[in-house]
């Protein structure tokens, strides 16, 4: 396959703390590579092992977070892919979690199609808010949800976001939406440790659900979490995976597949061509059928 050029577009990652965050993060990266030249990496670091060379650029947050507390810590990292967006040089960025890999070459085409905004799909499994509300909030911290809720004005209507990848234009419109996540976000969290069921995702809903006009929507397959069909349905046609959410009824080439996998084998739920096609991509030994 002839490898192409993203030159104006930077991948922006976050990470630290256990060495399969780094693993995982190393396998995406290659996972880029191999599709395209002369690509750039914005990462954001929170610790002191990796250093800049080439086209990858660390931002050193090493002293940022306690990695040997007990605390949750993510809520944390969570801000920083907004951070990270509004450093960017290049025409375009991605934000993309470190466990994932880059399956098909669609992001050509999803640049093309942003025309000035943010390209997002919905989450597979609460894709507005007032979903969001009643499965993924707990008894114990539904008061801080409902008070925040009404502090910046979260709509039930408003769609929800997976934040795991989001593809934007870099143009003073989308800096403002980040930059209003940012301070929604230092706002809510000021002197707060981490508040269950309150994710950097309800301040992108927030502030995208005030200004629909920048949202450019994808579907599932932008951020296809390989967990069986019930969850996200996939198929297999000529060697090429395709997804959508189940709310969809379209089917898109796979762009990012999405699993941790010291947490979970990606492959498990499939047979054949597709769990070969989901085991390559993320490095697994090959097994016999």
């Amino acid at each position: 396959m002839n490898r192409k050029s993203l030159q104006d577009l930077t991948f922006i990652f976050t990470v630290g703390g256990d060495d399969h965050h780094y693993q995982n993060l190393e396998r995406c990266i290659r996972s880029i590579e191999s599709k395209y030249d002369d690509s750039s990496f914005l990462i954001l670091e929170f610790g002191n092992r990796l250093k800049s060379s080439g086209r990858k650029t660390v931002i050193d947050l090493s002293g940022t977070i306690d990695f040997e507390s007990e605390k949750k810590i993510g809520y944390i990292i969570w801000k920083h892919k907004y951070v990270g967006s509004l450093m960017i040089k290049t025409r375009f960025g991605v934000y993309v979690d470190t466990d994932t890999v880059l399956l098909n070459d669609t992001i050509p085409d999803i640049l093309e199609n942003l025309q000035g905004g943010i390209g997002l799909a919905r989450h597979f499994w609460v894709p507005t808010i007032s979903e969001y509300q009643a499965k993924a909030t707990v008894p114990s911290t539904l008061g801080e949800f409902l008070a925040l809720k009404s502090k910046i004005d979260l709509r039930d209507e408003f769609m929800f976001f997976a934040g795991g990848v989001f593809f934007f234009e870099n143009n003073d419109r989308t800096m403002s939406i980040f930059k209003e996540v940012i301070e929604m976000y230092d706002d809510y969290y000021e002197g707060k440790q981490y508040v269950k069921s309150v994710t950097d995702e309800l301040f992108l809903a927030a502030s995208l659900g005030r200004n629909k006009d920048v949202i450019r929507l994808f579907g599932g397959a932008l951020n296809h979490c390989s967990m069986g069909h019930e969850h996200m349905p996939l198929t297999e046609k000529d060697g090429i995976l395709f997804g959508r959410n189940l709310f969809e009824n379209f089917w898109q080439p796979i762009t990012f597949l999405h699993c941790d996998t010291a947490r979970r084998d990606p492959s498990v739920e499939y047979t054949g061509v597709s769990r070969t096609i989901i085991r390559r991509a993320f490095e697994m030994e090959a097994e016999n059928e």
